[in-house]
């Protein structure tokens, strides 16, 4: 009584080719989108060295408590602004680093290395260590993030300024942008204000290292009058939190913001060790 046109399904079977070509897409796709993302929004990193020890933990020195693995890490890089690769350009940023934040960033002499840091003083203040304790425009800087103790020093003997400038540092200016800075008689001005050009001494070879001038070098652009220049970009006074074994800016010197990579958002890797940086 009743009739029901049906329409038959023709399956076509898939040629050998044809299934290998929509494996090679979707692995393309895939791997395009993870550079994506790897590129613009978060990135994997892995802790190599006992820096920022008891907060994160360095492959290099867990080596020597019976393990291999380090802290992995996965960073996002929106807060700080994202920078189109292999540009300057970058994006606008949420906010800018903040004291207490965990910073990864280049190494301003050598690009090629991630470093991991924490940012201790801000564009404009005056930086200076007396044996050991972090004064920030004169006063003393409360740190909760060295809640560990005394576990962030190797030793409770103070290295002089003559020694070292580990323990006794400064004081510094840390530029801000816009800043003008004078270089006269191996003296610095700062807007007009005067700091000692203090050389920097190596601990290990009881030498110079270097001038406070090369702490700025990275971030001024010559004015066009001689020994006179402009800073560039805001610059941050980076430190490890393993205060007796870091090579932090009390060495290397102040770092501009055009080399700030991203801000660490979890740790991933080991499970024991699962949870937010602080």
């Amino acid at each position: 009584m009743f009739g029901f046109n049906k329409k038959e399904k023709v399956k076509t079977k898939k040629t050998v080719k044809e299934i290998i070509w929509e494996w090679v897409e979707t692995i393309i796709t895939a791997g395009l989108m993870a550079l994506f993302i790897r590129a613009f929004f978060i990135q994997a990193y892995k802790i190599p060295t006992g820096s920022m020890e008891p907060t994160l933990i360095g492959a290099e020195q867990s080596k020597n408590h019976g393990a291999t693995i380090g802290d992995h890490l996965l960073a996002e890089k929106i807060t700080y602004g994202i920078l189109i690769p292999y540009t300057e350009i970058r994006l606008p940023k949420i906010r800018p680093p903040k004291r207490g934040d965990i910073v990864i960033f280049e190494y301003p002499y050598d690009t090629s290395k991630d470093y991991v840091k924490r940012a201790i003083g801000l564009p404009g203040e005056t930086i200076q260590i007396i044996n050991k304790k972090v004064y920030i425009n004169g006063k003393p800087l409360k740190e909760p993030w060295l809640k560990f103790g005394k576990k962030h020093w190797n030793t409770d003997y103070i290295l002089s300024a003559e020694e070292s400038t580990r323990d006794n540092f400064g004081p510094l200016i840390i530029p801000k942008k816009g800043d003008i800075i004078r270089f006269a008689d191996n003296k610095i001005y700062i807007n007009k204000q005067f700091i000692y050009n203090k050389k920097i001494i190596s601990y290990y070879s009881k030498t110079s290292a270097m001038d406070y001038f090369y702490l700025y070098k990275k971030a001024i652009t010559s004015t066009g009058t001689n020994n006179i220049y402009r800073v560039k970009y805001d610059c941050y006074f980076m430190m490890g939190d393993n205060r007796d074994n870091s090579a932090d800016s009390r060495f290397w010197g102040v770092l501009p913001y055009k080399y700030i990579k991203a801000k660490p958002l979890i740790i991933y890797f080991p499970p024991s060790r699962i949870g937010v940086p602080e």
